[in-house]
């Protein structure tokens, strides 16, 4: 009984572990976990995905009587205020570090103490391109009634995020990132990976932008930080799914 109850402890800390890191639900902080439970958390990352985009894609489909760009205002708002929003900083310190450059790390700062350089688009500014990007590919998704990309976005961007954390080097100095791989549910990753073969096929080039804006991401995040910084890993899920959407719509 009480190895089943502390299986059952491990199970829901492990959830709240990947909620408070991709959302902004009122749960513990993520440093109030120890590296395995941090681990053991991005399991869950491809499921919190999925059950944000069938949320977003049901208020996207009983909207549809509106008109798109209402609908669309809406389904970003709702988008935003439950998990984009604390990421906007990371990825606008992210691009800052990727395409201009700066010490991302100096040598006066103590371990543990992270500093990136300023952001050169500025938060506010991340957030405008960002927003108007989704904004208009949602409108247009809405318009045509392509209700299952909209749902697919948060899933498959949480998915690469994790196999991108499994497969890139860790940024030195970068204590919390590295917590996330000392138990690391590589086989977990293989099962989504396979389950997610057929969905991508299916879905086209909206997923083979995604995987190819990954790669990108991963080269400029190696060449100018050494490795994976935790400011990364929020950045990028907002980056791919905003190229997934905007490829979607292109497509639609």
């Amino acid at each position: 009984m009480q190895a089943l109850t502390g299986m059952v402890k491990a199970f829901l800390r492990s959830l709240l572990v990947a909620l408070s890191v991709l959302t902004l639900l009122p749960v513990p902080s993520v440093n109030s976990f120890s590296a395995e439970e941090k681990g053991r958390g991005l399991i869950w990352f491809p499921i919190i995905g999925m059950l944000m985009g069938l949320v977003l894609a049901a208020i996207a489909w009983k909207l549809e009587t509106l008109e798109p760009m209402l609908a669309s205002v809406i389904i970003l708002t709702v988008w935003m205020f439950t998990s984009e929003l604390h990421h906007l900083d990371a990825l606008a310190r992210s691009i800052s570090s990727w395409f201009f450059g700066g010490s991302w790390m100096p040598d006066e700062v103590a371990e543990g103490d992270f500093r990136p350089p300023s952001p050169h688009l500025g938060v506010m500014g991340v957030m405008a391109l960002i927003m108007m990007i989704k904004f208009s590919a949602l409108a247009v998704l809405i318009e045509y009634k392509v209700w299952a990309y909209i749902m697919m976005a948060p899933a498959a961007a949480r998915l690469l995020v994790v196999a991108l954390i499994g497969f890139t080097p860790i940024a030195s100095r970068e204590t919390l990132a590295h917590e996330f791989r000392i138990e690391f549910p590589y086989i977990a990753l293989f099962i989504w990976l396979l389950m997610a073969v057929p969905i991508a096929l299916v879905a086209g080039i909206p997923m083979l932008v995604m995987f190819i804006t990954l790669l990108l991401a991963r080269l400029r995040m190696m060449q100018a930080c050494n490795g994976l910084t935790w400011d990364a890993i929020g950045g990028v899920i907002v980056l791919l799914e905003t190229v997934g959407l905007f490829a979607a719509a292109l497509s639609a």
